[in-house]
C-alpha cells in the first residue's frame, strides 16, 4: 500500500505536529510541516497531499482560493480545519470538517475515518485460534455498505500465510499467541517477503519489548488490547479504516 501524504499547516508553537505524529505512529504516513501559505503551496505542488489539516487563522484570501482550485482538481485530498477561518479567508472554503484543539485520540480517529473516501469493499483475514472472535468480527461486519466487508478466518498463523497465499486480504487482524505458528512469525515472514499489508496486532497480553520486537521488523502494526475499551466493536471498525487508509 501507498505511503499517504499527509500535509500540516500550522504555528511554529502549536501543539498538533506531536499530536498528529502520535495518532499517525501506527501508519505508513508521512506528515509534511509547514508554517505559512507559502511554503504549503511549494509543498502541494512536489507531495499531492491525500489530507491537509490546517490552522484556519494562516488562511489568505489568496490561499484560499488557491486551495478552492485544488480541492476541484484534486477531489480526493481531504482538507480538514483545526481552528476556524477568519473573514479574509472568503466564503465557500472547501473543509470537509474542523477539528478542536485538546480531541481526545478515539474521537479525533471516529470523526476522521468518517470523512475518509474508502473502497467498496474490504477484504479482512482474522488469524487468531479463539474461532469466536472470527465469529463476532464476521457478524458485526457482515450486513455493512460503504464499505463492505468481506471477512476469512484462519485458526492458527501457518493457516493464516496459506489463506494470504490464496487470496491476498486489505488487512491482517493478527493475534500474537497461537499453535503451530505464531503471530509473530507470521507477521516476520509477511515483512521478509516485502508485502505491505496493513496489520492490526489482536492480543490478550503482550509486554513493550514484544510489541517494539514486532515494529522492528519494518511496517508500523496498529496493536488493539483484546477486552480492553478500544477493542469494542464499533472502535474496532474505525481502526480497520483507519490502517486501511493509511496503511
Amino acid at each position: 500500500m501507498a505511503e499517504r501524504n499527509i500535509l500540516l499547516l500550522d504555528n511554529a508553537v502549536s501543539p498538533w505536529g506531536d499530536y498528529l505524529e502520535q495518532f499517525f505512529e501506527d501508519t505508513r504516513s508521512r506528515i509534511h510541516r509547514v508554517h505559512d501559505g507559502l511554503q504549503a503551496s511549494s509543498v502541494m505542488s512536489k507531495i499531492r497531499p491525500d489530507i491537509f489539516f490546517l490552522d484556519g487563522s494562516l488562511v489568505t484570501l489568496a490561499f484560499g482560493q488557491k486551495l478552492k482550485v485544488w480541492r476541484q482538481t484534486n477531489p480526493g485530498t481531504r482538507l480538514f480545519l483545526l481552528s476556524p477561518l477568519p473573514p479574509k479567508a472568503g466564503k465557500d472554503f472547501p473543509s470537509d470538517d474542523i477539528f478542536e484543539a485538546g480531541i481526545p485520540f478515539e474521537a479525533f480517529r471516529k470523526k476522521l475515518v468518517s470523512r475518509l473516501p474508502m473502497p467498496e469493499k474490504i477484504r479482512l483475514l482474522v488469524v487468531d485460534d479463539e474461532r469466536e472472535i472470527g465469529d463476532m468480527v464476521a457478524d458485526f461486519l457482515k450486513d455493512r455498505t460503504a464499505p463492505a466487508f468481506e471477512v476469512d478466518y484462519a485458526c492458527n498463523g501457518a493457516e493464516g500465510l496459506e489463506a494470504m497465499m490464496r487470496k491476498r486480504p486489505d488487512i491482517l487482524l493478527l493475534d500474537i499467541k497461537m499453535p503451530v505458528k505464531d503471530g509473530r512469525e507470521v507477521y516476520r515472514e509477511i515483512r521478509e517477503k516485502g508485502e505491505t499489508i496493513p496489520v492490526i496486532v489482536f492480543f490478550d497480553a503482550i509486554s513493550g519489548e514484544e510489541i517494539a520486537e514486532i515494529r522492528s521488523l519494518g511496517g508500523k502494526a496498529a496493536v488493539l488490547e483484546k477486552c480492553s475499551r478500544q477493542s469494542a466493536m464499533p472502535e474496532m471498525l474505525e481502526l480497520i479504516k483507519k490502517t486501511v487508509y493509511f496503511g
